[in-house]
């Protein structure tokens, strides 16, 4: 932040020898520091990953095309995402009545007061560039520091506030406890999928929420409910997938866009993935299941059974009745079946999302629930053999890609996926 003061001074007195220390102080400056500055383990668990820039241009992108007066980002951080809202918003006639209008505009809330007194400043600078584009001076003066003052210190979760034209929202992608009144959810769950929703009650009817989310709560099968909410208070008229965070945070994440509905039908509504077309589906000729055993919690009791684990499988193929063992009395799957790996990342290289390996042999087997089992409901090894090759074609990359970025695959994922083998007797 004295970075930040030393630079708005020296814009009021020697104007364009800092441009460069400008547009690094609007783009990535603010991430570099808090990753200097703050240890990982503790952005982690507060959830402190500010927005990179090639993320905050795809919301000033969404929010062009909307018309939208008013802004609040209740996780505001360094003001990335109010950053972009300025974007689209007209400037007066001087730096100090553009902050003026702005100050109407613009609602920020962070639970930290120097990320608040940060993402102040950055707006500052991101009006007086604005100025200086038009007249090639830069202009300001010391009370600058004034405006702005509905960015502040709070706590989203405590607040209220007038309703406004849109919501911006990068949350914590940490996990918390998921109360009675949530019944899309039990237990820990994701503290983005609450922020989206509780941020809704800020959105005037017919306003639009904008929002960057953790690709689990697009694809996961755990958020089955939380998007059946979503879709009963919103029109979701935007999902795009944008891939990894950033190059520091190891997560795909996507933009979600909603209107929060007010009178009238729905309009311009857009699925969370593409739909399969309407010929058959993996999952009508195949029963698909997670493995069965939780190999650190399951008792070893029963009789002692072939054990098929992720590590022991070749990267695709086939393979015959596991070597390792273990005692295990619940329930085991008889060959031929097709094992499919839940770790998947999105496709890097040359690499498959969902290699299977056809296991045969005249023995039950004990699965492991890192692997899913595809069990041909008729075709034997041929329908298995007809699995795997459809697996580790190109064009169910990409079509697994586009349904599911999170780092492990579904049962849903693979029974969706469209079964376009012509040559298949099954």
């Amino acid at each position: 932040m004295a970075h930040i003061d030393g630079v708005l001074g020296s814009l009021r007195g020697q104007g364009g020898a800092v441009r460069a220390q400008v547009d690094q102080l609007l783009d990535g400056h603010s991430a570099d520091e808090l990753r200097r500055l703050v240890p990982l383990t503790y952005r982690r668990q507060v959830g402190a990953f500010f927005t990179p820039s090639n993320l905050r241009a795809k919301v000033a992108d969404a929010l062009r095309s909307t018309p939208v007066e008013s802004y609040l980002d209740p996780t505001c951080g360094a003001g990335d995402l109010l950053l972009a809202a300025t974007e689209a918003m007209p400037i007066s006639s001087t730096v100090s009545e553009t902050l003026a209008d702005w100050e109407e505009k613009l609602h920020g809330w962070d639970l930290h007061e120097e990320f608040v007194q940060t993402a102040r400043r950055r707006i500052i600078l991101a009006a007086m560039m604005r100025h200086y584009e038009l007249s090639g001076r830069f202009e300001g003066s010391a009370d600058l520091l004034e405006h702005l003052s509905n960015i502040r210190q709070a706590d989203a979760r405590t607040q209220d506030l007038r309703q406004v034209d849109a919501v911006l929202l990068n949350p914590p992608f940490t996990r918390a406890p998921a109360n009675k009144h949530r019944k899309w959810a039990q237990g820990q769950t994701s503290n983005a999928a609450i922020f989206f929703l509780d941020s809704l009650r800020h959105v005037k009817k017919s306003g639009h929420i904008v929002a960057i989310l953790p690709d689990s709560l697009r694809s996961g099968s755990n958020f089955t409910k939380w998007r059946a909410t979503v879709e009963c208070h919103t029109d979701v008229t935007r999902v795009e997938p944008l891939g990894i965070f950033d190059d520091h945070t190891d997560i795909d994440v996507f933009l979600l866009v909603a209107k929060v509905r007010g009178i009238g039908p729905c309009r311009d509504v857009v699925p969370w993935w593409s739909k399969p077309s309407n010929g058959r589906a993996v999952g009508d000729l195949f029963e698909v299941r997670v493995g069965t055993v939780v190999d650190n919690r399951d008792p070893h009791e029963g009789e002692n059974r072939p054990f098929l684990i992720a590590r022991d499988l070749p990267p695709t193929g086939c393979m015959e009745i596991p070597s390792r063992q273990r005692l295990f009395g619940g329930r085991l799957f008889d060959p031929p079946f097709v094992a499919i790996r839940r770790t998947s990342r999105p496709t890097q290289g040359a690499s498959s999302r969902a290699s299977g390996v056809l296991i045969t042999g005249h023995q039950a087997v004990a699965v492991d629930n890192h692997l899913l089992v595809a069990k041909p409901m008729r075709g034997g090894i041929k329908a298995c053999e007809a699995l795997v090759k459809l697996l580790d074609s190109p064009s169910t990359n990409e079509i697994l890609d586009d349904r599911i970025r999170c780092r492990h695959l579904t049962v849903s994922a693979i029974r969706q996926l469209p079964w376009n083998d012509p040559g298949s007797t099954v």
